[in-house]
This record gives structure tokens, C-alpha cells and sequence, in this order.
């Protein structure tokens, strides 16, 4: 195409040229000598003395060949041994890598923490251990890597690749594996290892809580709250394929002693720390959709739900013993009723209980979400 205006060019001078004045008939003929003559592109070119393009040359070409042939040439030959040589330090140089870098590294270490704890809640000499669990979380999870990525980094990443995002697969098997492990062990993540909850239970003072924040109807306003708040952020990343909860997330800034925190970030870990200070819990309980997705999981046939065995006297020592309030009065019938939904195998209930009255089951038509903890022999509704 650009030859072709090329060619263009050169033919409208031509034609330009042929209807030009004559230089015999102008009466400056004489003066200029053929100055002042029109010239065409074509006919400027042919007069140049040093022409742009000069005539091939064959021996002026191996001259040149000759001349420009060095040791340091651009283009080297193939050498096997030295391209094997560079892959090999290229591979060297990935296994050098320390573990503890990897992307998955963390969250594979949370979910055998997870595994582990699912295990340990069933015992009554490991259960024990859920403080510790609870520190290493908050000091590895928490402050050294600074809370992010988290469950819900991998949430969010799952809901964009889920409404057509295009996302790093790495990012959502957090969430994805703590399906099955819920499925299996029931919501240890949530009771053991989370640094969310565990720095929210560190700051729980029991002699300051407000009993009024205790009542079911307290209960299920923030239920209704979490409802809202997670259906929002599913709405954004949908909209939006972006994870933006890390730009305000309270526990980040809290984890990063407040680096680069904004006015929005300080005010919510305030609300955060002052809530937790009288609350037990109050993310989880209003705000994280890691615990709602997962509470759904008991819904499901053969999933771990806890539940009442025959020893049960339909006493309150296990609804006493639940911070989470998983397990509360029935008003109306005056037992003790668990949901499961609700309920983060923290083990409290079974420590409680001097008779050893409940048990983990597999969710099925006598063991179900929802359990009313009394004697068999006591009506039920």
C-alpha cells in the first residue's frame, strides 16, 4: 500500500510537469539559466548526485561480510551442553526457594491444623491444645503474615472465578479444601485455627460482657446482618471481579500494627476491638462469610453435627458453657437446644458436661442440624 502512493506521487508530478511553461518562451530565460524549471520528484532523484540507493555489489558485500565477522557475533552456534547448563541453574534456582515462601504453604499448614484439630476436639485430653492452636494462629497467620491472604481472600477469588473472573487457581483452594474438611470434622477452622476469631477471642473479656447482647433476639439481628453484608460482597465481586475487603479489612490493619491504615481502616478496628472487648465473636457472628458457608455444610447428609447421647439429664451446663451461643434456653419448653449452623466445635460444651452427654454424630434423621438436648423421656417440643 505504501508503494502504491508512492507510485501516486511520482505520476501527479509527471503530469504536473508536462503542463508546466515552457522555459524557451519565459521572458527570465535568459536570467535563471533553468533554475526556476518545475522539477518532478522522479526527475530531482535522477539528477542527485549521491543516490540513497547505490547498485548491488557483489564483492563490496563479502568485503563488508568479511569485515563485520567477530568472536562477539549476536547470533552464536547451538550448544547443548551449556543450554542443559542453564536449565539446570534455572531449576536450581526454584528449589532453592525456602518452603515457607510458597503460595501455598500457609494454607495447606492451616489445613492440617484444621485436620489435626478435628481430631484433637474429640478427646478430652487434646482439647486442651485449642489455646495453643489459637496463639500459634494469631502469631504466625496473624502477625507474620500479616492476615492476608485469609479464608475469605479465597472466597472472594472463588466468587470471581465462579461469575467468570479470571483469577490464579492457587487462591481458591483455601476455601474450596475447608468444604470437605467442615463435611468430615465439623467447623474446627472457625473454633481452632482462624486468626480472625482468635484474635477476637483473645480480646473477649467474660466479666465485661453485656448479658443484653446475649439474648436470641440479639442473636438473630446479627444474623440477619451477616445475611446482608455477605450477600453485598458477593454482589460487588460479582460485578466488580475484584477483592476490595482487604482495603478496609480491620484485622489487616490490626496484624500490620495500623502500617499504611487509612481513617476507614482505624475506624472499623476500633468498632472491631470495642465489640470484641463485651462480645464474644461479633465478625463471625455478623460479617464473616466463611462461617456462614460453612455452617451450611451441616445441612448436608453424613456431615459432623453435635448431638445429644443417652446420658443426657437435660441440664443448662452445656448452654452455659458456649460463648458462641451455638447452644441456647428454649423459652418455651426450657431445654437446651444446638444449631449447628452456628455451632464452631470449639469443644467448651463437652468439657462442660460432667456426663459426658454429647457426642459428634453423622448428620442423618435422629442426629440432625438442629438438636434439642434433653432426656429421651422428656418431651421434645
Amino acid at each position: 500500500m505504501k508503494k502504491f502512493y508512492a507510485i501516486l506521487l511520482i505520476a501527479f508530478f509527471s503530469i504536473f510537469n508536462l503542463y508546466s511553461q515552457d522555459c524557451n518562451s519565459c521572458s527570465a530565460n535568459n536570467k535563471c539559466n533553468g533554475k526556476n524549471t518545475p522539477k518532478s520528484a522522479a526527475t530531482k532523484l535522477a539528477q542527485s548526485s549521491e543516490d540513497e540507493f547505490e547498485d548491488y555489489d557483489p564483492e563490496k558485500e563479502s568485503q563488508n561480510t568479511a569485515g563485520t565477522t567477530s568472536s562477539d557475533d549476536e547470533f552464536e552456534d547451538y550448544n547443548p551442553d551449556a543450554d542443559t547448563a542453564s536449565v539446570a541453574v534455572a531449576q536450581e534456582a526454584v528449589i532453592s526457594i525456602p518452603i515457607y515462601e510458597h503460595r501455598l504453604f500457609f494454607p495447606i499448614s492451616s489445613l492440617i491444623m484444621t485436620a489435626l484439630a478435628g481430631i484433637f476436639v474429640r478427646f478430652s485430653a487434646t482439647r486442651k491444645l485449642r489455646g495453643l492452636f489459637l496463639a500459634i494462629s494469631v502469631i504466625v497467620l496473624g502477625f507474620y503474615v500479616g492476615a492476608c491472604p485469609c479464608p475469605i481472600s479465597s472466597f472472594s477469588y472463588t466468587i470471581i472465578a465462579l461469575s467468570g473472573g479470571q483469577v490464579i487457581w492457587e487462591n481458591m483452594i483455601w476455601f474450596l479444601a475447608l468444604i470437605p474438611l467442615t463435611y468430615i470434622f465439623g467447623k474446627t477452622w472457625c473454633g481452632w485455627v482462624c486468626h480472625l476469631g482468635a484474635l477476637q477471642e483473645f480480646l473477649f473479656m467474660p466479666a465485661g460482657k453485656l448479658e443484653f447482647l446475649k439474648t436470641r433476639k440479639a442473636q438473630q439481628v446479627m444474623k440477619y446482618i451477616r445475611y446482608v453484608l455477605v450477600a453485598i460482597l458477593i454482589v460487588q465481586l460479582i460485578i466488580t471481579h475484584s477483592y476490595l475487603f482487604n482495603k478496609i479489612d480491620p484485622f489487616k490493619t490490626a496484624y500490620n500494627l495500623g502500617f499504611n491504615a487509612g481513617y476507614t481502616e482505624w475506624i472499623l478496628l476500633g468498632l472491631l476491638v470495642l465489640t470484641s472487648v463485651f462480645m464474644y465473636r461479633p465478625f463471625c457472628k455478623s460479617a464473616c462469610p466463611i462461617g456462614l458457608v460453612l455452617g451450611w455444610i451441616s445441612k448436608i447428609p453424613g456431615a459432623s453435627v453435635l448431638d445429644k447421647n443417652e446420658s443426657c439429664a437435660g441440664c443448662t451446663l452445656c448452654a452455659t458453657g458456649c460463648n458462641q451461643q451455638a447452644i441456647y434456653r428454649d423459652p418455651v419448653n426450657k431445654i437446651s437446644v444446638i444449631d449447628n449452623k452456628e455451632c464452631i466445635a470449639c469443644g467448651e460444651c463437652l468439657d462442660n458436661c460432667k456426663k459426658c452427654s454429647m457426642n459428634f454424630f453423622r448428620k442423618n434423621e435422629k442426629h440432625k442440624t438442629v438438636n434439642k438436648l434433653c432426656k429421651e423421656n422428656l418431651p421434645a417440643d
